[in-house]
C-alpha cells in the first residue's frame, strides 16, 4: 500500500512538473510571437503604409488615388489588428507596470471590443507580487473574461483584486447564463480551459474555485499565497 501511495505521489509530482514546463514554454512562445509581430510584421506594414502614401502623392489620377487611399486604410486596419494581437499574446504592460495595470488594460480592451460593462476594483499596490504569480493571475483573468464574452451572454462583469498580509485574491463575477461546472469539467473540449486555469494557479501554490449555476452567472476566485518562494 505504501509503495502504491509513493508511486502515485511520484506520478503526481511528475505530472505537475510536466505541466509547469508546458506552461512555461507556452508563455515563452507567446512572448516570442508577440515580439515578432510587433517588430517584424509591424515594421513591414508601417513601411508599406509609408510607401503607399508616397505613391499616392506622386499620382494625379483620381481613380488610382482613390484605390491607393482604400489600400492605405486596409493596411492601417491590419496594422492595428497586428498590434492588438501582439499585446494580447505578450502584454509588455505586465512587465513594465505590474499586474494591476495589466488587468486595467484587459478590462478596457473587453469594454472597447464588446461593449460589456466591466467593473474594476483592484485595491492598492504593495509591490509584493512576484512575476510568476502576476502572469498566472493575469492569464486566469484573461481566460475567464474570454469565456464571459464567448459563452456567458452577460451584461456586466466585475473584477476585484485585493491583498491580505498573506495572500492575493482575484475574484471575477458575471451576471451571465452560468453553466454546470461538473458537466463542463467532464467534457474534454470544454475542460481544457478550466484545467489550464487550475494548473496555472496550482503551480504558484494557489487555489482556483469556480462556482456557477445555469441561469445565475459565474464566480471565479483565485487565492495565491504572497511569499518570495514559488513552487516549481
Amino acid at each position: 500500500m505504501a509503495g502504491q501511495i509513493a508511486e502515485l505521489e511520484a506520478y503526481r509530482m511528475g505530472a505537475r512538473a510536466l505541466a509547469a514546463r508546458i506552461l512555461s514554454a507556452q508563455e515563452a512562445e507567446r512572448v516570442r510571437v508577440s515580439r515578432e509581430l510587433h517588430d517584424d510584421t509591424g515594421q513591414a506594414l508601417t513601411l508599406l503604409l509609408v510607401r503607399l502614401q508616397i505613391v499616392e502623392n506622386m499620382t494625379t489620377d483620381t481613380a488610382v488615388r482613390l484605390e491607393l487611399t482604400e489600400l492605405r486604410e486596409l493596411v492601417v486596419q491590419t496594422l492595428d489588428g497586428v498590434r492588438r494581437l501582439a499585446v494580447h499574446l505578450g502584454p509588455s504592460i505586465l512587465e513594465d507596470l505590474g499586474l494591476r495595470s495589466g488587468l486595467e488594460w484587459l478590462g478596457d480592451r473587453v469594454r472597447g471590443d464588446t461593449g460589456l460593462s466591466v467593473g474594476m476594483d483592484l485595491g492598492d499596490d504593495h509591490g509584493r507580487i512576484a512575476p510568476p504569480v502576476a502572469i498566472a493571475v493575469f492569464r486566469v483573468a484573461q481566460e475567464a473574461l474570454t469565456n464571459v464574452v464567448r459563452h456567458g451572454r452577460a451584461a456586466r462583469v466585475t473584477v476585484t483584486l485585493h491583498e491580505t498580509p498573506s495572500e492575493l485574491v482575484l475574484v471575477i463575477t458575471d451576471d451571465g447564463l452560468g453553466f454546470d461546472v461538473d458537466d463542463a469539467r467532464s467534457r474534454p473540449t470544454a475542460s481544457v480551459g478550466l484545467f489550464g486555469m487550475a494548473e496555472r494557479v496550482a503551480l504558484v501554490g494557489g487555489e482556483l474555485d469556480i462556482r456557477s449555476h445555469v441561469g445565475s452567472g459565474t464566480c471565479v476566485r483565485v487565492r495565491v499565497p504572497l511569499r518570495e518562494e514559488i513552487p516549481t
